[in-house]
């Protein structure tokens, strides 16, 4: 069983999106809202920032692996 295949791979990355997107949807409070709802932006805002922090560390983690060589020779066979 291979650790890192194309499918895992590619779920890599569309978790990673999904993070980005879902961190600045949870930014959105803070910039309409602000002062009114200071608990709920704040918590909305911190699991956002956090989402946002997550994505492109999740990509550079999943670039840092491809590019060993042993994973890099399984990858190769992805262009299908």
């Amino acid at each position: 069983m291979n650790l890192f295949t194309c499918e895992k791979l590619r779920l890599a990355v569309v978790v990673a999106g999904a993070l980005l997107l879902m961190g600045f949807v949870l930014q959105v409070p803070r910039a309409l809202f602000g002062a009114d709802l200071p608990l709920s932006t704040t918590l909305l805002s911190g699991v956002g920032l956090a989402a946002v922090v997550l994505s492109p560390l999740l990509m550079l983690t999943t670039a840092v692996l491809a590019l060993l060589p042993g994973v890099s020779g399984r990858l190769g066979l992805c262009n299908r």
